[in-house]
């Protein structure tokens, strides 16, 4: 059975999570999984962050993250093309290495920190992040990293909280854990993606893998499709059987 993504996933942002979407939309040519036509779309915005909030439910269903330690992203306008052009400048100077923030957490982090400080001295203002981190602190939520102009916080919440924020117009996305996992394909949130996967893949493409939240969904169909082609077959089964 051959079943397509719905939209085409920005893989930059959802593998990579936290390691900034403005960082991987800066330079189109860094990821096949998108083209310029992507920032002119918000449903593919919409379900990258939909499947990061489906993975993160999942995952601290399972025990396999908590919430006591998140990563809330209120972005700026990617749209915005003075900020694409900023991002190009950023992701030059510094070399970004797109491959290495999908599975170096510290190194994603120390590119968060420099890319703040960037879009700082060139008077770049998240207004939407400031309003977001207001609410944070007016609910008494503990804040246990700030990168203000980028839009992304570490927190501390509790399961209510954090999925409540992801309904809200203020927050893009939350990250259960606060941290690039191993695998972001991980359908039996064992925290990897391997033959112990097999059987729920191949119980998705024979429609028996559904849930009514549909971030959980988005998450389903995009963790089932192993090899990145965009769509869901049995060539992802062959690919973890060959792993």
């Amino acid at each position: 059975m051959r079943i397509k993504l719905k939209n085409r996933v920005i893989s930059a942002i959802v593998t990579a999570g936290i390691t900034v979407s403005l960082i991987g939309f800066g330079i189109t040519q860094a990821s096949a999984a998108f083209d310029m036509d992507d920032l002119k779309k918000d449903d593919r915005l919409s379900l990258g962050y939909s499947i990061i909030n489906g993975y993160s439910k999942l995952s601290e269903k399972s025990g396999l993250t908590s919430y006591k330690k998140t990563a809330v992203y209120s972005g700026l306008n990617l749209k915005n093309p003075y900020l694409m052009a900023l991002a190009g400048g950023f992701y030059i100077a510094n070399g970004v290495d797109l491959e290495r923030t999908l599975n170096d957490n510290d190194y994603a982090l120390s590119l968060i920190q420099k890319l703040d400080g960037f879009l700082g001295g060139m008077w770049i203002k998240n207004e939407r992040a400031k309003e977001l981190k207001e609410k944070l602190k007016a609910d008494g939520v503990r804040i246990l990293d700030s990168y203000d102009n980028v839009g992304l916080f570490i927190v501390e919440t509790g399961k209510s909280y954090a999925e409540n924020l992801m309904k809200s117009e203020l927050a893009d996305f939350v990250f259960s854990g606060g941290a690039v996992p191993s695998s972001m394909k991980d359908l039996n949130m064992d925290g990897k993606s391997d033959k112990n996967d097999i059987s729920l893949i191949q119980k998705y493409l024979a429609g028996g893998l559904k849930n009514k939240d549909e971030d959980i969904q988005n998450y389903i169909g995009f963790a089932a499709d192993i090899n990145g082609d965009k769509y869901q077959t049995i060539e992802d089964v062959t690919a973890l059987q060959r792993s």
